[in-house]
């Protein structure tokens, strides 16, 4: 069965209801656009602008969600709709909804502990292959093209610094059904899990789930309004005076160490929840747990899901200036 924690439960309900494809979440990646574009070097942003006008894209703000957009394109909807080269993505690449997470549990505290968690088709692997592309002199008949990787790796920075887009909550079930949260990765591997929040619901709302909490609202309620501007200026004022370090060793494995980040940031995310009545289909599959959430859990995690923002502007600035650019 496909994953598709890449299409949450509220972009579905937005797109049933208003037609449109995304305006919600672009914001987000957006303002991660933004910032790193007012990072990167002048040798880079040349470089960048190269692809960006082969593409016949403005900037890095106009990509930062063509990887969501190409696959709400393969559901016939959004202004992808129709588009030939996404079409033609989409049957090239029919998996790449997986590119865009990896399933970790969150005790996981480096990624050695996590090989059995491993997946080819994961977010680490997919910025790898981004990467991978944009430095090779030619591009592979298998692969997408240079103009692909950029828009792609725009993106999936940024998703690998949403927390539950790493961190997942595993489970076991006692007699009565009710859900356990297993943290160690010893113990969570094959274990029935909530796809990062997806299944995690704290209303009677489909939208009201803790996926989209993290995705959505805390974006939102962090600089109190839906303008990419005005939180990439928020971001700027707020998290840059303090230096974001560059992440250590080669930049090739960075993302491993953005996921292990990302999955401390989701441990946090599930403090203080409490698990309610799990719906478990016939086959064991998870379906819905009911939750409540801690008071002030906004308050306290919206600081958090800005800083993630102002981090991924930064290590997306730092790693396209470490390309080896061909």
């Amino acid at each position: 069965m496909k994953d598709i924690r890449w299409i949450p439960v509220a972009l579905v309900v937005f797109l049933v209801s208003s037609g449109k494809a995304l305006a919600w979440a672009q914001e987000g990646h957006a303002a991660i656009a933004a910032l790193a574009e007012d990072l990167i070097s002048p040798h880079t942003r040349a470089k960048v602008q190269e692809l960006l006008n082969q593409g016949g894209d403005k900037d890095l703000v106009s990509i930062a969600s063509w990887a969501d957009l190409v696959l709400i394109a393969a559901h016939d909807e959004g202004p992808l709709r129709g588009n030939q080269e996404a079409l033609a993505f989409n049957r090239k690449f029919p998996n790449s909804g997986m590119w865009h997470f990896v399933n970790l549990p969150l005790g996981t505290t480096s990624y050695e502990q996590i090989t059995q968690f491993d997946a080819p088709d994961d977010v680490v692997h997919a910025i790898s292959r981004c990467l991978d592309v944009l430095e090779s002199p030619l591009t592979r008949p298998e692969d997408f093209t240079k103009v692909q990787a950029l828009r792609l790796l725009v993106h999936f920075v940024g998703d690998i610094h949403q927390p539950l887009h790493c961190g997942t909550g595993f489970y076991t079930f006692s007699e009565s059904g009710a859900p356990q949260l297993v943290i160690e990765p010893e113990h969570a591997f094959g274990k029935p899990n909530d796809r990062g929040g997806n299944l995690l619901y704290y209303g009677a709302s489909p939208i009201q789930q803790l996926h989209a909490l993290w995705d959505k609202v805390l974006v939102e309620e962090a600089d109190n309004s839906i303008d990419y501007r005005v939180l990439a200026d928020f971001l700027k004022k707020s998290y840059l005076p303090k230096e974001i370090a560059r992440t250590p060793g080669d930049y090739h494995e960075w993302a491993k160490s953005w996921a292990i980040d990302s999955v401390r940031i989701a441990a946090l995310a599930y403090r203080g929840i409490n698990f309610g009545t799990a719906d478990l289909a016939d086959d064991g599959h998870l379906l819905r747990i009911e939750i409540s959430l801690p008071p002030g859990y906004q308050e306290i995690n919206k600081a958090r899901a800005a800083l993630q923002l102002a981090r991924a502007g930064v290590h997306l600035a730092q790693l396209l200036d470490s390309l080896n650019w061909q």
